[in-house]
């Protein structure tokens, strides 16, 4: 998964799908590794983690984090909102 898949708006603390009718779908695990991996890169150590891990597939959008509906269609697996 790449930057331009998911994109992150730090101000609104939303997270959005750019695939727009691809087809395609990532599982939730790719979604929290790529949260994951842009959250400790240190110009974004400042902004609140969106996400976390309850169980090996379970996943849990934390500190006010939102998925837009339209997006929720292209991940396969447990997200909730927190």
């Amino acid at each position: 998964m790449t930057p331009t898949v998911f994109q992150v708006d730090f101000k609104t603390k939303t997270i959005s799908c750019q695939e727009k009718g691809s087809g395609k779908s990532y599982n939730a695990k790719q979604l929290y590794s790529f949260l994951m991996d842009l959250f400790d890169e240190p110009e974004n150590m400042r902004y609140d983690i969106p996400i976390k891990a309850q169980a090996k597939d379970e996943f849990k959008l934390i500190n006010g984090w939102t998925i837009d509906k339209a997006s929720r269609k292209f991940l396969k697996g447990h997200i909730s909102q927190g």
